[in-house]
């Protein structure tokens, strides 16, 4: 409650735009009590109000502080671990100058650390990020404490984005380097779980319409599959382990499972995944070398099933500028289809992410993927780029945005209904997708985070029948521990 107090008074005052500095704290000297300029003597008995204000103005000294001059005696009161005092001047009224009022609750942050309550200094500084997100200082206070709490995720978080600050002093970078490596060896464990609906327009990805043959001057003609929607109810969780075999040495363990269940069966999806292998880890980057593994069920039936490896790159380029590379080798066995989609499958992703400042970044993507198969007609390249941009906004909303676009070209020619006739065309196919997130911390439901996910997609293909558009609407809430 007395953490709510203190944030409700930044609320009441620094939303407004008229900045004053004419607020006193009254000290009485011969009770050494705080008082505020307006309280007013109400329990003084009327026939002795006279002699009681007589007296007042013949035994007290009082004296009148500005709010740079309580800034001042708390920072002192604190120097001398008086935080009892401190937190009197700090507390009895709010500040209308934004820039001391952050400055208040920044020094209640600190007396709270100082007395090991390392929760509501968090609350505070979450607090003021709330409604200034690009507060360097505050943001490196934030991940400092994360990382007294053993957060690691969250503290490399935030260490990224306060040491974009270009005003930062050259030791204090050093600090933040040498705190990222630490979280590199420590974070050994990290566990997510959400669940939502995502109500789906094209859960069949349809063209609809109908093609037609002329077969020796008789048109014939059959209806394509009509576009159905549908809507998942998704749920999904999985984590990491890292067992700590020395200061550089991790044993990573990794384990998926997401599922999605419709109100028409025939499109439920379950997918399991386990990862496991070495990584070594060092001042400015990590290397992960692992086996993959991985199971999918399509309307409760077996698909599909991988056996493969891949190796991972994580590198720290310049403070501001970081990079990732993943490359990966995974045969794939369907569990129908004749064995015709049976091959191997190679890949690389690239990801660079930039952060600008204390509250936005953003990460460009690159993907390349070959995939062989037993009958060529479906074997295939796929080349893919995106770009997303991510902010940290005021009142606990973050967004990103990311439009992303996917080419795929087929090897062989397949036989296809076009213009009346059956014709061989290798399949060439452009997608794009375009994707909002909207998030907002301060909404909580027993530390589960809301998050709304829109989602649109628009292919095109020199195969009409292959062409569709379609849009996702997901809920989900999530939580990681």
């Amino acid at each position: 409650m007395k953490i709510f107090l203190i944030l409700l008074l930044f609320f009441t005052c620094g939303s407004q735009t008229v900045l004053a500095d004419t607020e006193n704290v009254v000290i009485k000297s011969d009770t050494s009590k705080v008082e505020s300029n307006d309280v007013s003597k109400e329990n003084t008995i009327p026939e002795e109000k006279e002699e009681s204000q007589k007296n007042d103005k013949s035994d007290e000294k009082v004296l009148k502080l500005n709010p740079v001059q309580i800034i001042n005696l708390a920072k002192k009161l604190i120097e001398e671990k008086k935080y009892d005092a401190a937190m009197v001047f700090l507390t009895k009224s709010p500040f209308n100058v934004r820039e001391l009022e952050i400055e208040r609750l920044h020094l209640i942050a600190s007396i709270y650390i100082a007395e090991g309550k390392l929760d509501d200094a968090i609350e505070i500084y979450r607090f003021i990020l709330d409604y200034q997100p690009n507060i360097p200082s505050i943001r490196l206070k934030l991940a400092e404490l994360y990382l007294m709490q053993g957060s690691y995720y969250k503290a490399d978080y935030h260490f990224r984005l306060a040491a974009t600050d270009k005003n930062l002093p050259e030791e204090v970078q050093k600090n933040i380097a040498m705190a990222l490596y630490f979280v590199r060896q420590n974070k050994n464990w990290n566990f997510w779980f959400n669940f939502g609906a995502a109500p789906d327009n094209n859960v069949n990805n349809a063209t609809g319409g109908e093609q037609c043959i002329n077969y020796y001057g008789l048109i014939l003609c059959n209806q394509l599959a009509d576009k159905e929607k549908a809507v998942g109810f998704n749920v999904a969780f999985g984590g990491n382990y890292e067992l700590k075999l020395s200061d550089r040495w991790r044993l990573r363990n990794e384990a998926v499972i997401y599922n999605s269940t419709y109100n028409k069966s025939e499109y439920d999806d379950l997918y399991l995944s386990y990862v496991l292998g070495p990584k070594y880890v060092w001042g400015r980057g990590e290397v992960f070398t692992g086996l993959t593994m991985s199971r999918r069920w399509l309307d409760h039936q077996p698909y599909n099933k991988t056996l493969g490896g891949r190796v991972d790159l994580d590198y720290d380029i310049t403070k501001h500028l970081s990079a990732a590379l993943s490359t990966y080798f995974t045969p794939t066995y369907y569990d129908d289809y004749h064995n015709l989609l049976d091959g191997d499958v190679y890949g690389v992703r690239a990801r660079l992410f930039y952060t600008f400042d204390a509250s936005k970044y953003l990460a460009f993507k690159f993907g390349f993927e070959k995939e062989n198969t037993e009958e060529k007609m479906y074997a295939n390249n796929k080349k893919s780029y995106g770009i997303g941009f991510g902010v940290e906004l005021p009142y606990g909303f973050s967004m990103y945005v990311e439009p992303s676009i996917l080419f795929t070209d087929y090897k062989d020619e397949r036989p296809v209904v076009k213009d009346y006739s059956y014709v061989y065309i290798k399949e060439a196919d452009i997608t794009r997708k375009y994707m909002l997130n909207l998030s907002n911390r301060n909404i909580k439901f027993w530390g589960f985070v809301p998050t709304l996910t829109y989602t649109y997609t628009d292919k095109s293909s020199n195969i009409w029948q292959k062409e569709y558009a379609k849009s996702t609407v997901e809920f989900t809430v999530n939580q990681r521990f």
